[in-house]
């Protein structure tokens, strides 16, 4: 797929993954690997797998559970934790109930802990296997676009604290991913399109072959197009592999991934969480953008072309709150951000497509402004393309 940059390193976008079923991600204390498979029956499949296991305990969504494994008489007798899945379990408290599950069940490090859903059933899981007798197995069986395109990848992983997201986080890598497509086609469009953001993300971040690949196959994605959609996430796993293996714990080029996220995850709050995580990443990357292209970083060809194909994967009712939302307390939003130091947010944004690098954005009236006037900017675009 090519190569592309982040501040001043160079990666290669190797595309092993393009040709195989199953790909290794490099990692600290060892490797683990990705596993692709698709079709009808995902519900067997994984059934299967957890059977073959000499002490498996499943950690499930759920409507997941209801949908794809009630009927694998195979794992009837597996120890089971069911979670209802909505942001307000992403937690301490969630994870401390796992843990007591683990302890009921006499888990140890000879356990295989399944965790079956998407990004909030990993970052619980991973949590608490991190915890529990300083680390027991686990297995990630993404089951959302957003997890299997990104966030399934990489080892990281947060709970909210209070008022913040994500301000609790370490990284803790699963033994084994098994990305299975046949799960997505009971997602939501509403997850579609987030898991969509994600992508955008990570193929803008990849270069010029990735985003054409986006630009080609977005509608066939947002019409569910299991085969074309397979390909999105092959091609953004490939950008997110090779930023993980050269940077796992997040020292320098890393945070590159956050790019589209500090304002994203400002917009997140501010909507109280109305609008889905991936689209509020794909509104962050518009308006950080904006903040490129008005500092004279980002080209306005550039930044028109990714307002076209940002368009296409924003859908009309996150759009609406969007635009009528107030940004009152988005600076103490940002403030809260990781990446902030002191006065100044290493800002991850655009210098061009392909070359991801970091700005610093003043945490002051002035730097709230530039933010504010960014995003009037995008509302006033969008709604240009809209009602052309």
């Amino acid at each position: 797929m090519g190569t592309f940059q982040i501040q001043e390193v160079v990666l290669s976008a190797e595309a092993s993954i393009i040709a195989t079923d199953e790909a290794k991600i490099s990692s600290s204390p060892r490797p683990y690997t990705v596993t692709f498979r698709s079709g009808a029956g995902a519900g067997a499949r994984l059934a299967q797998d957890i059977s073959q296991h000499a002490a498996p305990l499943l950690l499930i969504d759920r409507n997941l559970y209801s949908l794809y494994l009630q009927d694998q008489p195979q794992i009837a007798n597996v120890p089971r934790f069911e979670l209802d899945v909505n942001e307000g379990i992403k937690n301490i408290h969630s994870v401390l109930e796992i843990v007591d599950f683990m302890e009921r069940n006499n888990s140890s490090r000879t356990s295989m802990l399944f965790a079956v859903g998407g990004g909030i059933v990993q970052d619980l899981a991973a949590f608490a296997s991190y915890m529990y007798k300083r680390g027991i197995p686990w297995t990630f069986v993404p089951t959302t676009l957003l997890a299997q395109g990104d966030s399934s990848v990489g080892g990281k992983t947060a709970l909210n604290h209070k008022d913040t997201k994500n301000l609790l986080a370490l990284f803790s890598a699963p033994r084994r991913i098994i990305t299975d497509t046949g799960f997505l086609p009971t997602l939501s469009d509403e997850d579609w399109y987030s898991g969509a953001g994600e992508i955008f993300r990570l193929c803008i971040t990849g270069g010029e072959q990735s985003l054409q690949l986006l630009e080609q196959l977005a509608p066939a994605l947002l019409q569910h197009d299991l085969t074309r959609t397979t390909d999105l996430i092959r091609a953004a796993l490939i950008v997110k592999k090779a930023v993980v293996e050269y940077d796992e714990f997040e020292l320098d080029i890393r945070r590159s991934m956050n790019y589209g996220h500090s304002f994203g995850h400002a917009l997140e709050s501010l909507a109280n969480y109305r609008i889905p995580h991936g689209v509020a990443v794909t509104i962050g990357i518009l308006v950080e953008n904006e903040i490129s292209f008005r500092r004279g970083a980002l080209s306005q060809g550039e930044r028109d072309r990714l307002l076209r194909l940002g368009n296409l994967l924003v859908p009309a009712t996150s759009w609406s709150i969007f635009q009528e939302l107030s940004l009152y307390g988005v600076l103490d939003l940002l403030k809260r951000d990781k990446k902030t130091e002191g006065a100044v947010l290493k800002l991850a944004t655009l210098k061009r497509i392909g070359h991801i690098a970091f700005m610093d954005l003043r945490m002051d009236p002035q730097g709230e402004e530039e933010v504010k006037a960014a995003a009037t900017s995008v509302v006033q675009a969008i709604g240009t393309l809209r009602n052309a």
